[in-house]
């Protein structure tokens, strides 16, 4: 399954000796990065969608929130890193890692 990584479930964490610990992040179902997006409210709450601009999503802690945080999803794949901007059907594979983060592109 697709691994999902946010300020809520990051890449890794800090040690108490400052050294960086790999995190699991949060294995979810999807074929697309929709469908990734659906479990991701099943499973957490969180509510996910595209923003007005062409290229960012909307990061909801629930759907009743009205405060979000603008994030960047990309998608590393076998070294990879790639931007599917607003496509929720982008298909995903089952190694994908997947990035709710900075805007960076």
């Amino acid at each position: 399954m697709p691994v999902f990584y946010s300020h809520d479930f990051p890449n890794f964490t800090i040690s108490e000796t400052f050294k960086l610990i790999d995190a699991k992040g949060l294995e979810l179902a999807g074929n697309t990065l929709g469908e990734l997006l659906v479990n991701l409210e099943r499973k957490t709450g969180i509510f996910v969608i595209p923003n007005d601009e062409p290229k960012y999503f909307k990061y909801f802690n629930t759907r009743q929130s009205s405060e979000f945080m603008l994030v960047d999803i990309h998608i590393t794949r076998g070294g990879e890193v790639i931007c599917p901007k607003q496509d929720l059907d982008f298909v995903l594979l089952p190694t994908d890692k997947v990035d709710a983060g900075l805007l960076g592109c």
